[in-house]
Formats: C-alpha cells, sequence, structure tokens
C-alpha cells in the first residue's frame, strides 16, 4: 500500500471519527437554571482526533513532489487546518475551529510564497 492511499485513509479516519463521535460529553450537572446540558470536551479522544488527521496529510504530503519544503509546508498547513476546522466545527468546540481556520490560511500564505520560489 502506497503512503499517499494510507494518509487518505488515516486523514479520513480521523475526521470520521470526529463525525461519528464528536469530542464532547455531557457532564453531569446538578441545575441549570436555563435548561441546557451541561458538556465538556473529551481531550483524549480530541487528541486522537486530531492526531490521525495530522498522521494522515503527512503521509499525504511526503508522498507527493513538492517543489520545495515551503510548498509542503504550507500544503500541511492547509490540509491539517481544514481536517482540523471541520472536526472542532461539527462538534461546536469553537476555539478548534478558529485555530483550524487559521493554520490553513497561514498554510495557503505559506504554499503561494513556496510556490513563487520554485528552488528554495
Amino acid at each position: 500500500m502506497s503512503k499517499k492511499l494510507a494518509g487518505l485513509m488515516v486523514y479520513l479516519l480521523g475526521i470520521g471519527l470526529g463525525v461519528a463521535k464528536p469530542p464532547v460529553e455531557r457532564l453531569a450537572c446538578m441545575k441549570v437554571p436555563s435548561g441546557e446540558v451541561c458538556t465538556g470536551v473529551n481531550t483524549p479522544l480530541l487528541l486522537i482526533e486530531l492526531g490521525l488527521v495530522m498522521v494522515g496529510a503527512l503521509l499525504l504530503g511526503l508522498d507527493h513532489g513538492f517543489k520545495n519544503d515551503h510548498e509542503l509546508n504550507g500544503w500541511l498547513g492547509v490540509a491539517i487546518g481544514l481536517g482540523t476546522a471541520f472536526i472542532g466545527g461539527y462538534s461546536e468546540i469553537w476555539v478548534v475551529f478558529l485555530f483550524g481556520v487559521a493554520l490553513a490560511t497561514l498554510g495557503l500564505l505559506l504554499y503561494k510564497v513556496g510556490g513563487k520560489h520554485g528552488n528554495g
């Protein structure tokens, strides 16, 4: 199995796990006046999901022929940022969502700069 296929499977597994089991759990509350349910972030599950997205993006990126390291790093920023934003947005953890959007934006800028300087 090639790195590209393995990376795609791991990347999609991380996103699929984020959809199937969002890293948000209900907490035991005595009384909430507004009637809302108290929730918390399941940190180990969030780390597993984000770790799968990062490893999958890295495997995908290493098997592709980029011109230089700037393009590779930019592409990794975009891929990891989009996966992180998707997981954070779906589970309504807005800090994770905004971090993913910021990472994808910075990755896109780095990718564009790296594309202009073909030899590094």
